[in-house]
């Protein structure tokens, strides 16, 4: 698995709302991002070998729910944080 430099993770957290995490959630944050990478599955560009549409089809599928997640994670943050306040 690759690892990230901290300013590639920094940036890739800002570009999707995620600059806020902790640090126990910015590793495994940094391992997703490692993994997606290592499978060209972390941006739109499509370099892997995907030739039929089918393949095309699930690798967008999937893009999508990782984007998806992305977005449970900054709401989570959020609650989080706002817990953190009223406590």
């Amino acid at each position: 698995m690759a690892i990230f430099n901290n300013n590639k993770v920094q940036g890739l957290l800002i570009d999707r709302g995620l600059k806020d995490l902790d640090d126990q959630t910015v590793e495994h944050v940094e391992a997703i991002f490692s993994e997606l990478d290592e499978n060209k599955l972390l941006n739109k560009s499509n370099t892997g070998n995907f030739t039929d549409r089918s393949n095309q089809e699930k690798v967008g599928f999937l893009r999508a729910l990782v984007e998806q997640n992305w977005i449970i994670i900054s709401q989570n943050q959020r609650i989080l944080d706002e817990m953190k306040k009223h406590h």
